[in-house]
């Protein structure tokens, strides 16, 4: 009787053959996934049923932060690797966002500004209110903000620097010494730094003598540079009138001119009158300016303040051309 050899590759398969319908072969196992808060974020893949290994994505939403892992999961690895050997349940946990909010004033004791400075969750909608201070306006937002309106909407998606920019306002007051003329502005209240046109018109028989002030208190106009509260007064001075000046002359031949000349001073007036057989009469300055064109007359009062020193004329034109023809002007001048 013989005996058969076994041979050893064979005794191996069989004992592998065994190991495996014994349950070497890896099981599958359910894996179930969730998120707090919910809207928070999302993890992939979300569940199903898994062999081995399985790797976990959690992503945050719009103004979360991912901030670790939970149930049969721990730490904030991201990507997450999971050895499926038993059901599984994890969580991915999401956070808010903070952002901070800085608010300050361009000008310290300008205004206020509210709320104050603090933290804010992502996505939040915060309003902001700027009130100046007594003797400023508030003018605009900047830095991390535009706008002019006092009101600010502000949209939580970031840190921000918020500045309220005030600016100082000054009082205009404005007099006449003595009340004899006007002034082309009253008054008012305006932003630092504000330029001001100021024109003085003396009523006669007074002339502008000067301001006070003003940046120049010797012109007319003038200027006011509001950097502080002003008061301004245009000084006037009565005018003091010589004796009556009188000239006659005749005209001869037809559209023959006759020219009186007056010599003034600067700021001086001149008040008189003009008669004869229908003249045409204009008053001109030393430069040959019209100051008054007095149009065709018989007689006529008229009056003018030099701006110039210097001879003024009075241009009398014949125009019916008469042959021969007399005029008379007699004038005053006016003077401090």
């Amino acid at each position: 009787m013989w005996k058969r050899k076994i041979p050893l590759l064979f005794i191996s398969m069989v004992i592998c053959l065994v190991l495996i319908l014994s349950g070497c072969t890896p099981k599958i196992y359910p894996l179930s996934t969730s998120v707090t808060p919910s809207g928070g974020g999302t993890v992939s893949p979300s569940g199903g049923s898994f062999q081995g290994k399985v790797t976990l994505v959690a992503t945050p939403s719009q103004y979360y932060q991912f901030s670790g892992w939970a149930g049969a999961a721990s730490g904030n690895t991201n990507p997450l690797t999971v050895t499926m050997n038993s059901d599984e349940q994890i969580v991915a946990q999401f956070t808010k966002i903070q952002y901070s909010v800085q608010v300050t004033s361009n000008i310290p004791n300008g205004g206020t500004i509210s709320p104050s400075s603090g933290t804010y969750d992502a996505g939040t909608n915060i309003t902001l209110n700027a009130t100046p201070a007594n003797g400023y306006r508030f003018l605009n937002w900047g830095t991390d903000a535009t706008g002019s309106s006092s009101s600010l909407n502000l949209l939580i998606n970031g840190n921000k620097n918020i500045t309220a920019n005030f600016i100082p306002q000054y009082t205009l007051s404005v007099f006449a010494d003595p009340n004899a003329g006007t002034v082309s502005r009253t008054g008012g209240i305006y932003d630092a730094g504000t330029t001001i046109n100021l024109s003085a018109t003396p009523v006669f028989p007074y002339a502008f003598s000067s301001w006070s002030g003003t940046d120049n208190n010797n012109v007319n106009p003038t200027i006011v540079t509001m950097n502080a509260n002003k008061q301004i007064t245009a000084n006037y001075i009565k005018l003091i009138a010589s004796k009556p000046i009188n000239i006659s002359q005749n005209v001869n031949g037809a559209g023959n001119t006759s020219v009186v000349v007056i010599a003034l001073d600067q700021f001086e007036w001149v008040q008189g009158e003009v008669w004869g057989p229908y003249f045409r009469a204009v008053i001109q300055d030393p430069n040959g300016g019209i100051v008054k064109d007095l149009g065709a007359i018989q007689d006529v009062n008229f009056s003018f303040q030099a701006s110039i020193a210097g001879n003024y004329t009075i241009d009398l034109l014949d125009t019916n051309a008469l042959s021969a023809a007399s005029y008379s002007v007699t004038y005053s001048i006016y003077h401090p």
